[in-house]
Protein backbone atom coordinates (compact mmCIF):
# COMPACT_ATOMS: atom_id res chain seq x y z
CA UNK A 1 0.00 0.00 0.00
CA UNK A 2 2.76 2.07 0.72
CA UNK A 3 4.62 1.60 -2.42
CA UNK A 4 1.54 2.67 -4.00
CA UNK A 5 1.03 5.60 -2.38
CA UNK A 6 4.71 6.90 -2.95
CA UNK A 7 4.64 5.58 -5.95
CA UNK A 8 1.83 7.90 -7.90
CA UNK A 9 2.95 9.95 -10.67
CA UNK A 10 6.48 8.87 -10.34
CA UNK A 11 7.94 7.25 -13.03
CA UNK A 12 9.20 3.76 -12.80
CA UNK A 13 12.92 4.86 -13.34
CA UNK A 14 12.83 6.94 -11.05
CA UNK A 15 11.86 4.61 -8.20
CA UNK A 16 15.24 3.02 -8.40
CA UNK A 17 17.35 5.92 -7.02
CA UNK A 18 18.17 9.31 -9.09
CA UNK A 19 22.00 8.52 -9.01
CA UNK A 20 22.87 5.57 -11.68
CA UNK A 21 25.64 4.47 -9.19
CA UNK A 22 25.98 7.53 -6.29
CA UNK A 23 23.18 7.32 -5.06
CA UNK A 24 25.11 6.95 -1.90
CA UNK A 25 26.26 10.38 -1.90
CA UNK A 26 22.73 11.97 -1.83
CA UNK A 27 21.38 9.33 1.32
CA UNK A 28 25.19 10.11 3.05
CA UNK A 29 24.58 13.65 2.70
CA UNK A 30 21.15 13.03 3.87
CA UNK A 31 21.70 11.34 7.49
CA UNK A 32 24.82 13.72 7.83
CA UNK A 33 22.02 16.92 7.66
CA UNK A 34 19.57 15.23 9.31
CA UNK A 35 22.19 14.53 12.45
CA UNK A 36 23.10 17.93 11.93
CA UNK A 37 19.92 19.07 12.72
CA UNK A 38 19.27 17.07 15.69
CA UNK A 39 22.82 17.88 17.33
CA UNK A 40 21.71 21.78 16.25
CA UNK A 41 18.32 21.75 18.18
CA UNK A 42 19.69 19.56 21.00
CA UNK A 43 22.11 22.50 21.58
CA UNK A 44 19.06 24.83 21.56
CA UNK A 45 17.52 23.49 23.96
CA UNK A 46 20.17 22.38 25.54
CA UNK A 47 21.39 26.26 26.21
CA UNK A 48 17.87 27.41 27.20
CA UNK A 49 17.87 25.27 29.56
CA UNK A 50 21.97 26.27 30.81
CA UNK A 51 20.28 30.32 30.72
CA UNK A 52 17.53 29.46 32.78
CA UNK A 53 19.12 27.63 35.25
CA UNK A 54 21.98 30.34 36.05
CA UNK A 55 18.86 32.76 36.35
CA UNK A 56 17.86 30.45 39.08
CA UNK A 57 20.94 29.74 40.95
CA UNK A 58 21.87 33.27 40.42
CA UNK A 59 25.23 32.65 38.38
CA UNK A 60 27.23 34.34 35.56
CA UNK A 61 25.89 32.52 32.02
CA UNK A 62 28.55 31.71 29.93
CA UNK A 63 28.57 33.50 26.28
CA UNK A 64 27.63 31.03 23.75
CA UNK A 65 26.97 33.61 21.01
CA UNK A 66 30.12 32.63 19.06
CA UNK A 67 29.06 29.03 18.69
CA UNK A 68 25.36 29.91 18.48
CA UNK A 69 26.72 32.09 15.43
CA UNK A 70 28.88 29.39 14.09
CA UNK A 71 26.02 27.13 13.94
CA UNK A 72 23.60 29.43 12.26
CA UNK A 73 25.99 30.49 9.92
CA UNK A 74 26.75 27.04 8.75
CA UNK A 75 23.07 26.17 8.39
CA UNK A 76 23.21 29.42 6.42
CA UNK A 77 25.75 28.40 4.04
CA UNK A 78 25.85 24.81 3.44
CA UNK A 79 22.17 23.38 2.88
CA UNK A 80 21.99 25.82 -0.02
CA UNK A 81 25.56 25.44 -1.18
CA UNK A 82 24.88 21.65 -1.43
CA UNK A 83 21.56 22.37 -3.13
CA UNK A 84 23.38 23.58 -5.87
CA UNK A 85 26.20 21.03 -6.46
CA UNK A 86 23.77 18.33 -6.53
CA UNK A 87 21.68 20.18 -8.69
CA UNK A 88 24.77 21.83 -11.24
CA UNK A 89 27.11 19.14 -10.94
CA UNK A 90 26.12 15.70 -9.54
CA UNK A 91 22.57 15.79 -10.87
CA UNK A 92 23.80 17.04 -15.01
CA UNK A 93 26.49 14.24 -14.76
CA UNK A 94 25.02 11.16 -12.66
CA UNK A 95 20.83 12.10 -13.03
CA UNK A 96 18.25 10.93 -14.70
CA UNK A 97 16.42 12.99 -17.62
CA UNK A 98 13.44 11.31 -16.93
CA UNK A 99 13.45 12.16 -13.28
CA UNK A 100 14.88 16.34 -13.54
CA UNK A 101 11.15 16.89 -12.46
CA UNK A 102 11.00 14.62 -9.02
CA UNK A 103 14.48 15.94 -8.34
CA UNK A 104 13.88 19.30 -8.25
CA UNK A 105 9.97 19.04 -6.60
CA UNK A 106 12.17 17.11 -4.08
CA UNK A 107 15.14 19.93 -3.75
CA UNK A 108 12.14 22.40 -3.57
CA UNK A 109 10.44 20.38 -0.27
CA UNK A 110 14.30 19.72 1.31
CA UNK A 111 14.78 23.90 0.92
CA UNK A 112 11.36 24.71 2.26
CA UNK A 113 13.01 22.85 4.96
CA UNK A 114 16.04 24.31 5.23
CA UNK A 115 14.03 27.41 5.67
CA UNK A 116 12.36 25.99 8.73
CA UNK A 117 14.87 25.17 10.21
CA UNK A 118 17.39 27.74 10.42
CA UNK A 119 14.21 30.20 11.11
CA UNK A 120 13.60 27.54 14.41
CA UNK A 121 17.46 27.78 15.15
CA UNK A 122 17.60 31.42 14.44
CA UNK A 123 14.73 32.08 17.25
CA UNK A 124 15.89 29.31 19.66
CA UNK A 125 19.78 30.63 19.41
CA UNK A 126 19.13 34.33 19.54
CA UNK A 127 14.95 34.81 20.55
CA UNK A 128 15.94 36.83 23.21
CA UNK A 129 17.50 39.12 21.53
CA UNK A 130 15.67 40.02 18.71
CA UNK A 131 13.06 40.33 21.41
CA UNK A 132 15.13 42.67 23.34
CA UNK A 133 14.63 40.43 26.44
CA UNK A 134 18.13 40.15 27.72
Amino acid sequence: MMQLLLAVGVPEACMVGTFHSHGWIALAITVVGLMGAIYSLAMGFRWLREESDSKRQKRELPDRRTAKGWLLGLWVLLPPAWLYVESIFLYRHYGKAECFDQFRYAQELVSKGWIVLVAVLGFLYFGREILRKE
